[in-house]
């Protein structure tokens, strides 16, 4: 957080990852997405976090993988 704070642009990072929090804070709360992987939309196969899976438990999404994972996105 105080990282953030630091940013000129600091409350529009802070309001993005607020209306994150809240919009998909919902999913994984119906779904117990957090306990059934297969609900988890950050662990289905493709994704930054199943490709460092595969490497080896506890290994870093590289920045790499995340950016052409989210490429085509738009905020």
């Amino acid at each position: 957080m105080p990282k953030v704070v630091a940013l000129d642009d600091a409350q529009h990072i802070i309001d993005v990852i607020n209306e994150t929090a809240q919009k998909y804070g919902q999913y994984y709360q119906q779904h117990d997405a957090w306990n059934h992987e297969a609900d988890n939309l950050t662990h289905r196969p493709g994704t930054p976090w199943s490709i460092a899976h595969v490497k080896g438990q506890n290994t870093l999404l590289s920045d790499d993988d995340i950016l052409k994972y989210h490429a085509l996105e738009r905020l």
